[in-house]
């Protein structure tokens, strides 16, 4: 029989879990703990990085001091330029109650030997009865692993040394966990036909139907447009119209340019003169958000014209834009330029007058009706 590798620690299967465990002693050491994966491969990965710990602390004397969740995520929020950096702060908040005092090494998913969930565990187990989505945990635990990657692969402690030694991502939530946890799936967002913008526009306030036909002829996310200012707006000629916003206020930290097509700029000529700084402002305020009641319940109605629209967001109308765009044969890096997504090319290629005009030219082509798109749609699912 050959040597084994793991020197009396093992990756066992328990049939009260889903998830591998590590078991057995190294240098008197006892561990045993999930691996919070059922994945092999992952599970294997982990389990060795536990026996190396344990060999620089038994071997050479070498015992690494882990920081603890409350620190990393507090340098997180300190140093992050995110746009949704708010959002993070919310869910750390949520964390931190459940493992904000525990070494980032202590921080897994899994249940113990006893069959007790682990505090991270157990923060999803809590969340599960609140009935949130899936993709509301999910985006709790991706910001748990973006923490954790930062404090091994960037920042540094004493000596020059990753602020953590290591860091072992912990798994999202899958379809069918899921299922098994009694949660929401994440809703597919896609793009809604013509015939689906005009019934849920037709009981849209007025306001509302402004804001969300600009949205939907310049593929901006939501705070975008909620946030625009007067004075982001370049009027090149009585046909060129643009906004440049500042990178700050875009979410891939990238300087954007929107090029207004006819029926954007006939929003935006609507409203000038409503405010001195902001473009969309109700009562004399800047709008907060677009995914209002008002748009709730303009779907909710809209949806028993045409039960489809139920699954209709605000964010479908930049994957509409978008869709349109491909539709009516926008070049990909062209798309990406007007829908504010990366791409090869930089953003000054596009501040001569000639591929300004072939950029207006391009984006006119959504204000025309192409019912390929509604096929485009059911053809992929």
């Amino acid at each position: 029989m050959g040597r084994k590798e793991t020197q009396g620690i093992k990756l066992v299967k328990r049939k009260d879990s889903p998830y591998l465990h590590i078991k057995g002693t190294l240098f008197n050491e006892r561990v045993r703990q999930s691996t919070g994966t059922s994945s092999k491969e992952e599970a294997t990965l982990i389990l060795n990085d536990i026996i190396s710990q344990i060999k620089r602390k038994y071997v050479y004397g070498k015992e690494d001091t882990v920081v603890n969740f409350n620190t990393v995520a507090a340098k997180h929020l300190n140093e992050s330029i995110k746009v949704t950096i708010k959002e993070d702060a919310r869910y750390i908040e949520q964390m931190a109650s459940y493992i904000g005092s525990l070494p980032m090494n202590e921080v897994y998913r899994g249940f113990d030997e006893n069959n007790k969930p682990t505090p991270l565990e157990q923060f999803i187990l809590d969340r599960s009865k609140d009935k949130v989505s899936a993709r509301t945990i999910n985006y709790a635990l991706g910001v748990l692993n973006i923490i954790g990657n930062k404090a091994v692969k960037r920042w540094r402690g004493v000596g020059g040394k990753p602020l953590i030694p290591s860091w072992n991502c912990v798994p999202l939530i899958d379809e069918e966990e899921a299922k098994a946890l009694g949660l929401n799936l994440k809703q597919e967002v896609g793009p809604i036909s013509w015939e689906e913008q005009t019934v849920l526009f037709n009981e849209l306030p007025e306001f509302n139907r402004d804001m969300c036909l600009f949205k939907v002829n310049t593929g901006c996310r939501e705070q975008e447009v909620c946030k625009l200012r007067w004075q982001w707006l370049v009027r090149w000629d009585d046909d060129i119209w643009y906004f440049e916003i500042p990178s700050e206020f875009v979410k891939n930290r990238l300087r954007r340019v929107v090029v207004l097509n006819d029926i954007a700029k006939s929003v935006i000529q609507k409203q000038m003169g409503s405010h001195l700084e902001f473009v969309f402002v109700y009562r004399g305020h800047p709008v907060r958000k677009l995914n209002d009641s008002a748009f709730k319940n303009a779907r909710a109605r809209a949806a028993k014209k045409l039960p489809n629209i139920r699954n209709a967001s605000i964010h479908s109308l930049k994957h509409t834009y978008g869709a349109r765009l491909r539709v009516a044969g926008v070049p990909e890096e062209d798309r990406n330029f007007l829908t504010g997504h990366k791409g090869r090319m930089s953003m000054t290629t596009y501040y001569s007058a000639p591929e300004l005009k072939q950029m207006l030219e391009y984006s006119n082509r959504v204000c025309q009706q192409n019912d390929n798109l509604v096929l485009l749609k059911h053809g992929t699912g």
